[in-house]
């Protein structure tokens, strides 16, 4: 599990938490085998981020960065590639980990999300169909930025970026995934490949709101 976690320090000018995180952000590509009509079966690429937790190599990137992947690749910022395999991802919070076969790699140090001064700290966010509570932020997003760490002014990793809000009207504001709900769920997926404590019933529940949805359903009255 992660204990990588320092709550107060002193804050540093920008250039110096860059350099000082700079090491333990990843780049993360992926490929995945996708079915077309046309083409039939062919090779999708995707890019995203990542953020180093231990030094023997697991990191923490989004969900739907690495989603589907048959391939991740991992590059550290002195070019050094490894392969990746999947640890545990968890949907409703966007956050996966993934594990390369390394070792003295940098780790982040965990913040205390809770205690940030930004846009907003519990914006209600859809991403992905999933509605999720996110940490609000005016720092740049770009492509590419998702699964990355959102870093407070002592370097300390408060945040995973998944989102970028964008229209005709609005530019600049960034959502993250804040450290200190991410922190349980990385450590469940460490510990058991998946989140503890989630009850699934295994039901679908449909509402037959009509007479002619009962009878598709071979039954004789409306409900659950």
């Amino acid at each position: 599990s992660t204990s990588n976690t320092v709550l107060t320090g002193d804050a540093m000018s920008i250039s110096d938490v860059v350099s000082s995180v700079s090491d333990s952000v990843v780049q993360i590509t992926t490929e995945s085998v996708t079915t077309g009509s046309i083409f039939g079966q062919y090779i999708s690429e995707g890019a995203g981020s990542g953020v180093v937790l231990t030094s023997d190599g697991y990191i923490v990137t989004n969900n739907h960065v690495i989603e589907d992947a048959n391939k991740i690749t991992v590059t550290l910022t002195d070019g050094t590639e490894y392969q990746a395999t999947l640890v545990g991802t968890d949907s409703e919070t966007d956050v996966a980990v993934i594990k390369v076969e390394a070792a003295n790699l940098k780790p982040a140090t965990l913040g205390d999300s809770d205690q940030l001064t930004v846009s907003a700290l519990d914006r209600d966010v859809t991403v992905n169909g999933e509605t999720m509570t996110l940490l609000q932020t005016s720092a740049a997003v770009n492509p590419g930025n998702s699964g990355g760490g959102l870093f407070n002014a002592n370097g300390y990793l408060v945040g995973i970026v998944n989102a970028k809000y964008t229209s005709t009207d609005v530019e600049g504001i960034g959502f993250a995934i804040p450290i200190n709900v991410a922190k349980s769920v990385i450590n469940d997926l460490i510990e058991y490949g998946y989140v503890k404590g989630r009850i699934d019933t295994g039901f679908s529940v449909v509402d037959l709101t009509s007479t002619s949805a009962a009878m598709t359903y071979r039954v004789s009255q409306t409900g659950i």
